[in-house]
């Protein structure tokens, strides 16, 4: 567990310099009226999270081994018809870290896996507004996983359709805590309402 938070937070802090060069770039003037406490620094700060969070949760989970297109092609079909490394059964793995108890290994694939997606749900509909339906919301929580479990089909690590429920529980976790706290305190909202910002000046 702590090797992957390690390894996440160098991923972080080697994408962060260069999403707010590119940022700013594409800001340009309205930088200039960026300052602590006006409303366009707080959504920025919390774009910047947003963003930063996902580029380390792509790279940790699309890690694996690449090469030709094809040959990627054909071994994810492979491996989908021999099902090496692949479960389509539901609650299969999660039933087995329960009855196989081993906390370290709950923690990464259990606790890590609803934990994880948190923030897609939750930055979601803080920073999209039009993205506050419970079908929309549910329909992004879980395209985002989707992808990452088709994807590692092809890149040699293992494809779970537990790890996707999981994944898109977190999401809604963190969509209905976004609820919550909106409820509770309305400025949450209000602080990063969306403002369409021109790429040129």
């Amino acid at each position: 567990m702590v090797r992957y938070v390690i390894k996440f937070g160098i991923i972080i802090g080697i994408s962060a310099p260069i999403y707010f060069a590119i940022r700013k770039l594409w800001l340009k003037k309205a930088c200039d009226n960026i300052r602590p406490g006006n409303m366009l620094a707080v959504r920025e700060i919390a774009m910047g999270c947003f963003v930063l969070f996902h580029i380390g949760l792509l790279a940790l989970t699309l890690e694996g081994e690449y090469g030709n297109p094809l040959w990627m092609a054909q071994r994810g079909a492979d491996r989908l018809i021999e099902g090496d490394g692949v479960n389509l059964v539901p609650f299969r793995s999660i039933g087995g870290f329960f009855s196989n108890f081993d906390l370290d290994a709950f923690m990464v694939n259990i606790v890590g896996n609803i934990v994880m997606f948190m923030p897609w749900g939750f930055g979601m509909i803080l920073l999209w507004g039009n993205r506050r339906k419970i079908f929309t919301v549910c329909l992004h929580s879980l395209l985002l996983p989707l992808f990452i479990e088709s994807a590692q089909l092809f890149i040699g690590r293992s494809v779970d359709v537990d790890d996707l429920l999981l994944n898109f529980i977190g999401s809604c976790l963190g969509a209905c805590l976004y609820a919550l706290l909106a409820e509770r305190f309305p400025q949450i909202k209000a602080s990063v309402s969306f403002k369409k910002i021109p790429a040129r000046y």
